[in-house]
């Protein structure tokens, strides 16, 4: 397991306070890829709410699909219950600019959301 990988996974399994957990995690995103800002946030049948951030972000979106949603510099990625593989959260991430790497970060945030479930136990 390589070092970022091991540290969101501490991340996102550690003792600490969810939020604490959230934040740290979407921060060892952030600095990853440079993105501009990362939000994780939690889905449920009523609201979609943020748990964590980190960076500076530019609108106020979030996804409700169970899929991957690329629009402008932003890619939202759903967070899939281990059990249910229902949308249990999402990963959302502003890109600095839209560049050709946009299939490369999208792969990234999939791997990233699906280190991020011990989040939501």
């Amino acid at each position: 397991m390589s070092g970022f990988n091991s540290d969101l996974a501490s991340a996102a399994d550690s003792e600490s306070p969810r939020d604490e957990r959230a934040r740290a995690a979407a921060e060892l995103i952030r600095k990853e890829r440079n993105y501009r800002w990362v939000g994780i946030y939690d889905v449920d049948d009523d609201e979609v709410a943020l748990i964590g951030d980190a960076g500076e972000k530019q609108t106020n979106e979030a996804a409700r699909s169970g899929a991957t949603v690329v629009a402008g510099g932003e890619i939202v990625v759903p967070i899939l219950g281990a059990e249910s593989g229902i949308v249990i959260g999402t990963l959302d991430a502003q890109l600095e600019e839209i560049n050709a790497r946009v299939s490369d970060d999208v792969g990234f945030l999939e791997d990233c959301a699906a280190a991020l479930r011990p989040l939501y136990d």
